[in-house]
């Protein structure tokens, strides 16, 4: 896994949040707004995915974030963890380039797979949802497929940015036109396979009963021919 992460600085010093990382895999698919914290104790920082507000409440009646992305083996967790604060502190020295830092070989285009879930609910454009996962060690969940006026189109997880519009910027989102034209087509496609599973699935349970009753027509055929 090839990775460039760059910082980018909050100008609230009283912010326990001191920075946020956008980390870039393979030149191809770009994760922002990793939160860069300081510890309650003052011991240095750790590393706050992008989540959401769920509906959700803990044992104590606080409410329950969810991440939007986030390493899925402990192993990758601690080296993203471990390499964004590495940046983090060439930027707070100073030395930190203006392109940011590269970790891992080569620049290569990640390679990813693609789950989505199709949804059927009446007066809702969504149509499908579900994640990415890059490398079988990084996972962009709230990926959705949207019903447009012109066809089917790819929505990536985003948040609210705060500005007079109440405009929207992707959490996740393609760097290149190529890679975002190859990413979309896989999501739309798996949400089309999908679809046609389920169609299979339920045409074979509805085949069942009438496959049952044949059979246990059959069954008494030689009965009814004794009597």
């Amino acid at each position: 896994m090839n990775y460039n992460v760059r910082i980018n600085e909050v100008k609230n010093q009283d912010s326990k949040v001191k920075a946020f990382a956008n980390v870039t895999f393979g030149n191809a698919l770009t994760v922002r707004n990793i939160s860069i914290v300081e510890r309650r104790e003052g011991d240095g920082c750790f590393i706050s995915m992008p989540s959401y507000k769920s509906g959700y409440v803990d044992e104590y009646g606080m409410p329950e974030y969810k991440d939007i992305c986030f390493p899925i083996t402990s192993e990758f967790h601690r080296e993203l963890s471990e390499n964004i604060l590495v940046a983090y502190e060439a930027k707070m020295d100073g030395t930190l380039k203006k392109n940011g830092m590269d970790f891992g070989d080569g620049t290569n285009e990640p390679e990813y797979s693609v789950k989505i879930t199709p949804i059927e609910k009446e007066g809702s454009t969504l149509c499908g949802y579900g994640q990415i996962t890059v490398e079988n060690c990084f996972v962009i969940s709230n990926v959705s497929v949207v019903q447009g006026q012109y066809g089917e189109f790819v929505s990536m997880p985003s948040f609210k940015s705060g500005d007079k519009k109440g405009s929207y910027r992707d959490i996740a989102f393609p760097v290149t036109k190529e890679f975002r034209e190859k990413l979309f087509a896989s999501v739309i496609e798996n949400y089309h396979q999908a679809i046609e599973r389920n169609q299979t699935m339920d045409y074979s349970r509805a085949a069942q009963p009438q496959q049952s009753m044949v059979a246990e027509s059959r069954a008494m055929e030689p009965v009814a021919a004794l009597r």
